[in-house]
């Protein structure tokens, strides 16, 4: 088969390079083994240049600037052009904010594959006070086809397009991480992009400086993004610049070794529709602290401790909790146990299997 991946972000660009783009890496280059050609469509950014690597074709549309919201919306706006020129079997379209779809399947008679890595438009709609809740349930209206990553979803998605074909197929995670060894617990971790109403940095923060004293562990925060100056302002307001370690863009060795070290992962998103990072946590033995929402309903008590939804007060006790080390050494032999579902090799079969399914009806018509 001949694949196009619609994905905005890549790991090459110098203002994102988040988890989703990690996850079309991971899922092209085994479609690649397998035998697929594949090309992902991606936004432009300062220095860029069309590349191949791990087999995956990289070609760049938009402007390129130093604002990444500039090049966001030029992408938005060259993409119907060059979906129009798209020559292939499936387009796998990976939903990005603020309004998730890009009406793609409009714009060409390949069939359209949307894969709902991002589906809060309502939260963007708080955000920005622009409706763009109502463009991502009237875009949902023009696929036939759709992959989200957790069931409550899918469900949500099939409310405003019952016709649909739709299956869950969740992120996943990279052998690596089942070998790497735990060292010795120095920190709490993580790990994230700096975007602070969805991942909830504040809320951890906020968290963590009610039992700074008491729990015995620094805080160590990795990532980038736009929200570095507002987090680095919340720590110096709670008085937080001993006890929190912020240690930049963390990757390879770097990653590894934060996650070897690491007692437990904080996970303290608003909204997830999946979390990469969770999984990668997971698979190295650690267990997770979550607030109890439904994009981390994948998630057990036998691997994550979870808060009510944005109570930080009980957040914090649940980050005490994880570092009692009974606890701690039985969610952790657990969390890699359960991480194993979602090994990248399994996730991609289903890919595989759905796209088959999807070319498979489209003939037919």
């Amino acid at each position: 088969m001949n694949i196009f991946i619609i994905d905005m972000d890549n790991l090459k660009n110098p203002h994102w390079a988040g988890g989703q783009a990690r996850g079309t890496r991971e899922i092209g280059k085994r479609l690649v083994k397998m035998g697929h050609d594949v090309t992902v469509i991606c936004s432009k950014y300062p220095n860029y240049a069309d590349y191949n690597e791990d087999g995956i074709k990289h070609h760049h549309i938009g402007l390129a600037s130093d604002n990444s919201r500039f090049n966001n919306v030029c992408f938005l706006l060259a993409l119907p052009f060059a979906v129009r020129k798209i020559r292939a079997d499936i387009i796998l379209e990976s939903f990005t904010a603020p309004f998730s779809v890009s009406f793609a399947p409009l714009f060409t008679k390949t069939p359209v594959v949307g894969y709902a890595t991002f589906f809060a438009a309502g939260e963007m709609k708080k955000k920005y006070k622009l409706p763009f809740d109502l463009l991502e349930r009237f875009g949902l209206k023009f696929y036939k086809y759709i992959v989200a990553l957790n069931g409550g979803d899918e469900r949500k998605i099939r409310q405003v397009n019952s016709r649909m074909i739709s299956r869950v197929i969740p992120d996943g995670v990279g052998d690596e991480y089942f070998d790497l060894p735990r060292g010795e617990a120095k920190h709490l971790l993580f790990i994230g992009r700096f975007d602070v109403n969805q991942k909830g940095i504040d809320l951890l923060l906020h968290a963590y400086a009610k039992i700074k004293d008491r729990i015995g562990y620094p805080l160590v925060i990795g990532g980038h993004g736009q929200d570095e100056d507002k987090i680095l302002l919340l720590i110096h307001e709670l008085k937080l610049e001993k006890q929190v370690k912020m240690i930049g863009s963390t990757y390879g060795e770097k990653k590894f070794r934060a996650l070897s070290e690491a007692v437990c992962a904080a996970l303290p998103s608003r909204f997830e529709t999946f979390s990469i990072f969770g999984l990668e946590a997971l698979a190295s033995g650690l267990p997770l602290v979550i607030f109890d929402i439904p994009g981390l309903s994948w998630s057990d008590s036998l691997v994550a401790l979870k808060a009510k939804a944005f109570d930080v007060e009980e957040y914090a006790q649940c980050l005490i909790r994880a570092t009692e080390p009974s606890l701690n050494a039985e969610m952790s032999r657990q969390a890699r146990v359960f991480a194993l579902r979602f090994r990248w090799d399994n996730i991609v079969s289903e890919f595989d299997v759905f796209f088959k399914q999807v070319l498979s009806k489209s003939l037919q018509h």
